[in-house]
């Protein structure tokens, strides 16, 4: 069953609960930024095809909204991984991440999604139910798993220093799980920062004796490695989607990303 989603990471997310059932295509390629991505008519092709299509939902990929609602086939089914965190933060103002969109960070948020996949799946080909039902389980103990060896690695580092700093606010949810605090330079739509509040930022890591920021490939600034380097702060790299090499997969890109905190936080 073709199915299409608009970004690796749910890519992954599908595959592994459709198993070889699913063909799954993403429209915003691995690695590349789905801040900045523009879609192209082949796109449009891609979407008429799916019987299924998944979203995460929010601000982080609604500009893909026209594109399926315009070109998808009238009896495809459209979901949104991401729908019922996005409702509860719509009708509660009382969290502080309530406006970050990545609510993958937390795997068990990602218990959820995949629920709702599996949902999607079977009512786009209820042929193959007990099929997604038994790949889901499977996928929800690895999950399950990986929420422990996350916590396991990250606890570590000592308490004064679990307080990640990152490029782009794309970790608010990772943290919040794990009982750190998370600090960005720029809001999770990835928008520009300035050198003065990087350098006022990068002294504040200093004051608090943090030897390491961290920063998504994709979101390479010079400003925030001119400034680390000047500090002698160290830029560690961090992943919010999954891409080829050693974030291929969401449970591969969650774990190197513990480590990496591990790593260079301890």
């Amino acid at each position: 069953m073709p199915v299409v989603t608009t970004t690796a990471l749910l890519a992954d997310l599908v595959k592994n609960v459709g198993g070889d059932l699913v063909e799954v295509t993403a429209l915003v390629p691995p690695g590349a930024d789905v801040h900045s991505f523009q879609s192209t008519p082949a796109d449009n092709v891609t979407v008429s095809q799916a019987t299924l299509l998944v979203s995460n939902g929010g601000d982080i990929d609604q500009f893909l909204d026209q594109v399926i609602e315009g070109s998808a086939a009238y009896n495809a089914v459209h979901i949104y991984a991401a729908e019922s965190f996005i409702e509860s933060e719509q009708d509660s103002h009382s969290d502080s991440h309530e406006d970050d969109p990545h609510f993958w960070q937390n795997p068990v948020f990602v218990v959820s999604y995949v629920e709702t996949i599996r949902d999607g799946l079977i009512e786009a080909d209820s042929a193959n139910s007990a099929s997604y039902q038994a790949n889901f389980a499977s996928y929800k103990d690895q999950l399950t798993n990986l929420d422990f060896d996350i916590a396991s690695t990250i606890n570590t580092v000592a308490e004064s220093r679990r307080h990640l700093i990152t490029f782009h606010d794309a970790f608010g949810h990772f943290a919040e799980r794990y009982g750190w605090e998370a600090t960005s330079l720029v809001d999770s739509h990835a928008g520009e920062v300035s050198p003065g509040s990087v350098v006022e930022i990068l002294e504040q890591v200093q004051d608090l004796g943090i030897p390491a920021v961290f920063a998504e490939p994709q979101f390479g600034s010079g400003v925030l490695q001119k400034a680390s380097e000047d500090s002698g702060i160290e830029v560690g790299p961090i992943y919010s989607d999954v891409q080829d090499g050693e974030a291929a997969s969401y449970i591969d890109m969650m774990l190197f990303n513990a480590k990496s905190l591990a790593r260079l936080l301890r």
